[in-house]
């Protein structure tokens, strides 16, 4: 009897999660790097932007971190984004408000400062229409 060779496993599924949880956690590591660099320069606004950058950094990680020792889905759109129309109440109204303060922080003079109000802009765009996309592609899911 002959046998055929089976082709081997592209990768040890061990790996995946283990990668997929410590290449954000360094992905943050570095943004709170940055914050802090950012923060040391003496321009003006910039250690208030550095400071929010770094802080927000480790505060995602952290609850990154709670998140997976609790067991909930590792998921990063289940974590940023909502799942249920009523939750859209309060994410499009907060996160206009917020796009719009990023936009009043970016018309004053040029540095960080104004490249973080139009950062945060465009991000709190994209979590307004990513949010969106989520829960009208669960409606449509459940038809």
């Amino acid at each position: 009897m002959q046998t055929t060779p089976t082709s081997p496993q592209p990768s040890d599924p061990g790996l995946r999660p283990w990668f997929g949880f410590w290449i954000p956690m360094v992905a943050l590591a570095a943004l709170t790097i940055l914050g802090l660099y950012i923060a040391s320069d003496g321009q003006s606004g910039d250690y208030a932007t550095g400071l929010l950058l770094a802080v927000g950094a480790v505060l995602l990680a952290f609850l990154r971190l709670k998140a997976h020792f609790d067991g909930i889905d590792d998921d990063w759109t289940s974590f940023l984004f909502v799942d249920r129309p009523a939750q859209l109440v309060v994410v499009i109204p907060l996160f206009t408000v917020i796009a719009l303060a990023g936009l009043f922080m970016g018309a004053g003079t040029p540095g960080s400062l104004q490249s973080a109000g139009v950062a945060l802009f465009v991000v709190s765009g994209l979590v307004i229409f990513l949010s969106l996309k989520r829960v009208f592609d669960r409606l449509d899911s459940g038809r």
